[in-house]
């Protein structure tokens, strides 16, 4: 039971006069017994374990694969003068498993539990043994030809969603409880006959966005020109039926079914075996009233069809027409039935956590305090007269020994005296 960590959890009505439409994050889930996913454990999680299903089929969430014509894509040539669009061909990944996640700190890089490394690497020794004795093997030529166009089997899309009142003052917290949709796809056969000839414009084009992901590490650790090219489209089908508020039906008339570049709020995760590649959509990093929009629709969630796809955008006319990377359906999903996890460590609170240096190593690494010095006395100054406004007036010391003498009778005098005299000097 992880019932302790959520003492810290914020609760979703804390901040000012903002209401939640529904339960918190708290409420919902404290004492119940979460799954704690361990890094490098041998066994891994199967895809859409955690899809939760009711009793009542009307009820009953449901997910299916889209055909890519379901999405309007960009065709070219000159689609920057023309602004043309066409159905997307069928996309390079077809749907297998959905996953629903509630936890309490969002999950990055969440393939790694699905997909460790162990059963790629136990996999790669064998094939190399059967190449060492000079046998012959099927998957052997298999595992060949999918290093030739090096695209990975498996694609995974995360969209992580916070459950926390969002501030409109400062930058968003960037972390904190919330779900998680994970969309898990495998390369169709058409896909990989595409990438291997080599000659269709998306294709080569996901190519490049592959080695790009697996060259400059991930998370990105460099910035590249093609980390900014993925697109996500989201299309809500019933917005008429499910009765949504006056921003809700702003929100669907103006982007409904539009694109819009998840940069810079996502992450790639490349597998080191190019067993995964994961796109993580981070919400939490969103701008104020997306992340009102997102946290203001979860109790809608039980009632809409929404359609969500993925695409690399092309540019240039050898890089379209564009073909949709994945494209998924969900409907009826239900937050608060979600599967409770948690990071083996994230339970701990954040600012409370030991150090593992040791005392020595401590005093070796801390610099040592600045030494404070006291602030010089503050001038005295000496026979000084003072005016009406109590500002010290130069002496004759200050003034230097080339100054003028005052004029007989101006000595002792206030500046303001002084200036009423000359003034009536003038006058006159």
């Amino acid at each position: 039971m992880l019932s302790s960590m959520y003492d810290n959890l914020p609760s979703s009505s804390s901040n000012g006069d903002q209401k939640p439409l529904g339960e918190s994050f708290k409420t919902i889930f404290e004492g119940k017994e979460a799954l704690l996913l361990k890094d490098g454990a041998e066994t891994a999680l199967k895809p859409g374990f955690s899809w939760h299903s009711s009793e009542n089929k009307e009820e009953s969430p449901e997910w299916k694969n889209l055909p890519g014509n379901a999405f309007m894509v960009r065709t070219g040539p000159d689609y920057v003068k023309k602004k043309m669009k066409k159905p997307s061909a069928p996309p390079f990944y077809e749907c297998v498993a959905v996953d629903t996640f509630a936890s309490p700190k969002k999950i990055s890089n969440i393939g790694r539990f699905f997909y460790p490394k162990s059963t790629k690497s136990n996999k790669n020794k064998e094939t190399a043994e059967i190449k060492s004795n000079g046998g012959e093997n099927q998957d052997v030529n298999e595992d060949v030809e999918e290093e030739v166009f090096g695209v990975p089997e498996n694609f995974i899309l995360q969209l992580q969603l916070p459950d926390y009142t969002p501030s409109a003052w400062g930058q968003a917290p960037g972390d904190g409880v919330g779900y998680s949709l994970v969309f898990h796809y495998k390369l169709t056969s058409t896909a990989e006959k595409q990438l291997r000839e080599g000659k269709l414009p998306a294709a080569k084009l996901l190519s490049r966005f592959v080695d790009a992901c697996r060259m400059c590490g991930g998370p990105q650790k460099n910035e590249h020109p093609l980390y900014l090219r993925p697109k996500v489209i989201m299309r809500l089908l019933n917005h008429e039926e499910i009765g949504l508020g006056f921003m809700h039906r702003k929100i669907c008339e103006n982007y409904n079914a539009k694109p819009f570049l998840s940069r810079p709020e996502h992450t790639f995760h490349m597998a080191e075996d190019n067993s995964y590649l994961e796109i993580d959509v981070d919400v939490h990093l969103f701008g104020y009233l997306q992340r009102k929009t997102a946290f203001s629709f979860r109790d809608k969630f039980c009632k809409a069809i929404i359609d969500i796809g993925i695409v690399i955008e092309g540019q240039a006319n050898n890089e379209l027409p564009e073909k949709m990377l994945a494209a998924c359906q969900i409907q009826r999903i239900l937050h608060k039935k979600f599967c409770l996890v948690s990071v083996e460590g994230d339970e701990e609170v954040e600012g409370t956590r030991k150090s593992t240096l040791t005392e020595s190593a401590r005093a070796k690494t801390t610099p040592p305090a600045p030494t404070m010095h006291a602030p010089p006395p503050p001038p005295t100054i000496k026979d000084a007269t003072y005016s009406a406004r109590g500002v010290p007036e130069n002496t004759p010391e200050e003034k230097g020994a080339g100054a003028e003498a005052e004029p007989a009778g101006q000595a002792g005098k206030s500046l303001s005296s002084r200036m009423y005299e000359q003034l009536n000097r003038l006058k006159w």
